[in-house]
């Protein structure tokens, strides 16, 4: 019996070796998961040595990104990747802490999601691994800032001494982020006069250029009046009332849907008419 267990693993690190060996080159289009191997089933061939066939996942996973980097083919599957590892292993810390860093924020592929999920539910005490998924959701493809400031809210009054300021009050950011605009606004001017957002305070005319739909890029009159009512409010100077009503106007409108579509087939008819 002494030898059966040894027998177990070295069967089980054949198999996974030998997936690798004949495992089909990635697609060169598109992203094709099918190829993946189902947790539940490697977890059976791995004969309950999950976490070894976690760890040889994952350094595949890194070898592929590595060739990607090399070959200059953009790699969209390290988010499946960590799925899988994370999936055999919940406690291999690497894969949340690489997948949270390098993912692109604003990448349309979402399989990085289930992983980081997960890493807050193991890892509820770091909150670098939850602001890395916070940014994530609040910049992707669905700006999920609600869910990316209930991802945050649970660091305000964290005693951890090693986590900046602006960590534990960065909720608020994703807060306004899912509010309307006009909401947005007068919740921010509120903030302004609010001690609990002290430390903001230097970052607040930069949150009102974004609630308003300005950028550095903008027109510097705009800024300039911009930045004069909300320096008022903070200074104690200007009134919330009475700055929310002079920034009201400066709301940038989006466009419509059906405006954008109308406008399009106006000059589609003016072109065809100059035709």
């Amino acid at each position: 019996m002494r030898f059966f267990y040894p027998i177990i693993i070295l069967a089980a690190i054949l198999v996974i070796a030998l997936a690798f060996k004949f495992l089909k080159p990635l697609p060169d289009t598109g992203t094709d998961t099918s190829f993946f191997p189902k947790p539940q089933y490697v977890k059976i061939l791995s004969a309950g040595h999950h976490a070894t066939a976690s760890g040889l996942f994952w350094i595949k996973g890194l070898i592929d990104l590595g060739d990607s980097y090399l070959t200059g083919k953009e790699y969209d599957y390290l988010g499946h990747v960590g799925e899988l590892a994370t999936s055999l292993d919940s406690l291999f810390y690497t894969p949340y802490y690489f997948v949270g860093g390098v993912v692109p924020i604003q990448s349309k592929d979402t399989s990085d999601y289930s992983v980081m999920r997960r890493a807050t539910r193991v890892y509820p005490d770091d909150w670098r691994l939850a602001l890395y998924f916070a940014i994530r959701l609040a910049n992707g493809p669905y700006h999920q800032n609600e869910e990316a400031a209930q991802v945050m809210r649970r660091y305000a009054n964290s005693s951890d001494t090693a986590m900046p300021q602006y960590v534990k009050t960065i909720y608020r950011t994703f807060e306004l982020g899912a509010m309307q605009k006009e909401i947005a606004l007068s919740t921010l001017l509120e903030d302004c006069t609010n001690p609990a957002f002290s430390s903001f305070k230097s970052s607040m005319k930069n949150r009102a250029k974004r609630i308003l739909g300005y950028s550095e890029e903008s027109s510097p009159d705009t800024v300039k009046i911009i930045e004069h009512w909300i320096n008022g409010v903070l200074e104690n100077k200007i009134h919330p009332v009475q700055a929310y009503q002079n920034l009201l106007p400066l709301i940038k409108k989006e466009p419509e849907p059906s405006d954008t579509t109308e406008a399009k087939n106006s000059e589609v008819t003016s072109a065809e008419t100059k035709i």
